[in-house]
């Protein structure tokens, strides 16, 4: 399955909804995956399965830009093998925020078992829906206010896909029996099956923490 999160490819941002640091800056501003054909690129790429998986030890799989690969993290702060990704994501637009990104297996694996050198996502199906893919994401910026204040704020988000036959009513994603998942935030192609069960806002210099939004049912991710 293509690797629709590679470097250089995608700008990875799971809409997120960021906190101004003080009143001269703006940066409530709903960033979404700047590539919306991607995963429909990584579906359609779709094969049957091989007996045996490749793994990133191998030396076999490529990110987008046809680079190797390697165990650890790489110069864009993604370590595939970790599941994880830390830096700042924005630079020129959000200057200053620092993302720390984890994912699980579902969500995007660390093998290759379709033969396409690529790192396999959402199980080899053909939608994220009833995968049990979760993603959290940790946004981070140190700041200093008006009054020479040195502060941290901090947003953290929990994504998890939904179930088949789950359905979005004003922005809530529901269970076919009506329970409530979590917000509707993400846009993109595919990714519209996840749902924030989580939200936390930490911004104690503008009078900010605490939970934002939490889902009605569980929000841990250890049984996904």
């Amino acid at each position: 399955m293509k690797n629709f999160l590679s470097i250089g490819l995608v700008s990875v941002c799971l809409s997120l909804i960021m906190i101004s640091c003080d009143n001269s800056e703006d940066i409530s501003t709903s960033m979404e995956l700047e590539n919306d054909t991607a995963l429909k690129s990584a579906m359609a790429k779709k094969g049957g399965a091989k007996e045996k998986c490749a793994t990133i030890q191998s030396g076999t799989i490529l990110d987008d830009d046809g680079n190797t690969i390697q165990v650890g993290f790489n110069q864009s702060g993604y370590n595939y093998q970790a599941k994880t990704y830390y830096g700042e994501r924005f630079p020129e637009s959000s200057p200053g925020w620092y993302l720390k990104w984890k994912w699980n297996d579902a969500f995007l694996s660390t093998q290759d078992c379709d033969g396409d050198q690529r790192l396999d996502i959402a199980n080899g199906q053909d939608s994220y829906r009833g995968t049990g893919a979760w993603t959290t994401t940790k946004w981070t910026k140190k700041y200093t206010d008006g009054e020479d204040n040195q502060c941290i704020a901090s947003q953290f988000s929990k994504f998890v896909a939904v179930p088949v036959g789950a359905n979005a009513i004003d922005g809530i994603y529901y269970t076919a029996d009506g329970v409530e998942i979590g917000q509707v935030v993400l846009n993109a192609p595919g990714f519209e099956d996840f749902a924030r069960i989580q939200l936390i806002w930490n911004d104690p210099c503008n009078g900010i923490n605490g939970v934002a939004y939490k889902a009605p049912g569980p929000v841990g991710l250890g049984n996904r």
